[in-house]
């Protein structure tokens, strides 16, 4: 029985390939764990049967999620990460913003 439904899974995450799909995507599609795809897809990545076609954001808004595809093609890079100046002026902004948006509800610090 257990191994039917890996077979099957299998067969939901090629099919799942073939129009791109993250990682996420694909536990959710087959019903395996996340450390089993993550591993398939290693193996799938050494073999050169999918690559990276590219970076989506995560829950967080971060670029690090990689999109996978079926296919024999170079990865898309990684875009680079924000510079420790550009993550504090961020959050600077965002901190000013919750100040004025507490100075309008009537919120005291």
């Amino acid at each position: 029985m257990r191994q039917q439904h890996k077979t099957r899974a299998l067969a939901v995450m090629i099919r799942e390939l073939q129009y791109g799909a993250t990682s996420r995507e694909m536990v959710e599609a087959s019903g395996l764990h996340v450390n089993t795809v993550w591993r398939w897809m290693r193996a799938l990545r050494a073999e050169g049967l999918v690559y990276v076609e590219g970076w989506e954001k995560d829950a967080r808004g971060c670029n690090l999620v990689p999109a996978y595809r079926w296919g024999n093609r170079k990865d898309e890079p990684q875009p680079p990460r924000k510079s420790g100046m550009q993550r504090m002026r961020d959050h600077r902004r965002r901190k000013s913003l919750r100040q004025i948006q507490d100075a309008f509800a009537g919120v005291t610090a």
